[in-house]
């Protein structure tokens, strides 16, 4: 999306304000200006309430043919999210009436936030809604996203419109960087084109110079003895791999935020198979894998001054003569042995080892991991947030603030350790990968996953079993598939930690 910040007006398409429910405009410029500028009464059946909106034609006006009016609601229950909403909601109703050349759009001015963030907010959300998965369409032109003029006041507020604007525009392109790849068909995202669309994202960003990359194939697996991606792999034709992303934006004895990702781009559930109807969106079990790279796209772009890692196993997990079969018993890179009862519970398996790796190679401040893990998780939570199971208070702090900070929901998991260990404890090998009983089956796969975190790092397990994926529209994703859940939470978390 193309955007350029004005202290003048220019004829356009179309000019966009905003207003609260007394249809109040909500502009840094003066409103009775405005009115004038504009000569036009707002309709009295129009309301002003959140997300409603007034397309009005001009004629002859020398500003825009047309007018669209969009409602904030209430004064007190403006937000941020709101904002973001509002940005989409003006875009939803651009595109319905398939104007897609040059948008004029009055930045609304409110005192409880500054003209940086209110322009970050509205901008985010006008970009993220655009994206739709039409890679593969044939009967349709490709849609290019809306130009927009941003008007302000004066040239102070210009320079911190297009601070904001510009960070809007980056944070949206990581969003839709991981909604694109979990939405690409598994037939085009197997392991190793993932691993591909990995090293091309970190080569084309303009910190390459930071940026290390790294992609295993299985002799590496097998040196390292990645036993739970190696065997979760067996199953395909599609061999397995193991991505590497680093990026040392701060000084090289930092620490760094290492970031695990599930790297499943297909899961059949293996010889434990899904039925069919459960199959049909799991080219997403690689949500995981593409919500670490969008946060790490972001944190690249942004050139944040931090040390970034990220670890992605990724697997095609497959029913063959080749597969893990349930009673098999592996062992994994850190040494302890696993009984696999259900091989779909493989996303375990190939972490297991990521985090035993990055806890002991890189002994990082904190180390988060993030997959579509459970289905107990989903059902407790739905799509309103995702899980999160942590063996350390202040990273769970800090992270549940980074999720309220972008409005995406962070739930504690149960973490009644005493009750859920023994649930995982094999008679054969070190721990199974399943409950003995179907009940807090979130909890005990974030207890087996802790088994595997060494040096005492401050870690962190996200379930995005249920966020991962929206099955209509809502706020500011504009369609059904990827929600882009959670990167912005994560490159929030890393900015402000």
């Amino acid at each position: 999306m193309t955007i350029q910040v004005l202290k003048q007006a220019t004829q356009s398409e179309c000019l966009v304000v905003f207003v609260d429910d007394a249809k109040k405009i909500l502009s840094s410029w003066n409103d009775a200006v405005i009115r004038d500028f504009l000569k036009l009464p707002l309709e009295n059946d129009f309301q002003g309430k959140f997300k409603e909106s007034l397309l009005v034609y001009l004629h002859k006006h020398p500003l825009a043919k047309r007018i669209l009016i969009v409602g904030l609601g209430t004064r007190q229950d403006l937000s941020l999210q709101r904002l973001r909403t509002a940005g989409a909601m003006a875009v939803a109703e651009l595109m319905k009436k398939k104007i897609e050349t040059k948008v004029s759009l009055l930045l609304p001015a409110l005192g409880k936030f500054d003209l940086q963030d209110i322009a970050e907010a509205v901008c985010m959300g006008a970009e993220v809604y655009q994206y739709r998965p039409d890679e593969f369409k044939t009967d349709d032109k490709k849609k290019k996203f809306i130009e927009f003029d941003l008007l302000v006041l004066d040239k102070k507020d210009v320079r911190s419109a297009t601070i904001g604007a510009t960070r809007g525009h980056i944070i949206a392109g990581g969003v839709n960087f991981s909604r694109r790849l979990i939405n690409t068909s598994p037939l085009q995202i197997y392991p190793a084109s993932l691993a591909e669309e990995a090293k091309k994202m970190a080569m084309s960003s303009s910190q390459k110079s930071k940026i290390k990359v790294e992609i295993w194939d299985e002799a590496k697996l097998e040196k390292n003895k990645f036993g739970g991606v190696l065997n979760v792999g067996r199953g395909s034709v599609l061999p397995p791999r193991f991505i590497i992303l680093e990026y040392q934006g701060a000084k090289k004895n930092e620490k760094p935020i290492v970031l695990v990702g599930k790297g499943v781009t297909f899961d059949s559930g293996g010889l434990s198979l899904k039925s069919p109807g459960s199959q049909e969106t799991m080219k997403y079990d690689m949500a995981g894998a593409a919500s670490v790279l969008g946060a790490f796209k972001i944190t690249t772009d942004l050139a944040l001054k931090k040390n970034v890692v990220v670890l992605i196993p990724a697997v095609e997990n497959m029913p063959s003569g080749h597969a893990q079969r349930p009673g098999d018993v592996i062992t994994m890179a850190s040494g302890k042995t696993v009984e696999v009862l259900n091989t779909d519970a493989e996303g375990r398996l190939i972490l297991a080892d990521a985090l035993f790796w990055g806890t002991t190679k890189y002994k990082p401040k904190a180390c988060i991991d993030v997959a579509t893990l459970t289905g107990a998780c989903a059902l407790a939570v739905g799509n309103a947030a995702a899980g999160i199971y942590t063996n350390n208070e202040k990273l769970k702090a800090n992270l549940m603030k980074a999720a309220e900070e972008v409005h995406e929901g962070l739930w504690p998991l149960p973490d009644f350790e005493e009750f859920y260990a023994d649930l995982i404890i094999s008679d054969v090998a070190d721990i199974r990968n399943t409950g003995k009983v179907r009940e807090a089956g979130a909890s005990t796969a974030s207890i087996f996953l802790k088994h595997f975190v060494h040096n005492d790092v401050p870690w962190a397990h996200l379930d995005i079993a249920g966020c991962g994926w929206y099955e209509s529209p809502r706020d500011f994703i504009g369609c059904r598939g990827a929600s882009g859940v959670p990167v912005r939470m994560l490159a929030q978390y890393i900015e402000s930690n």
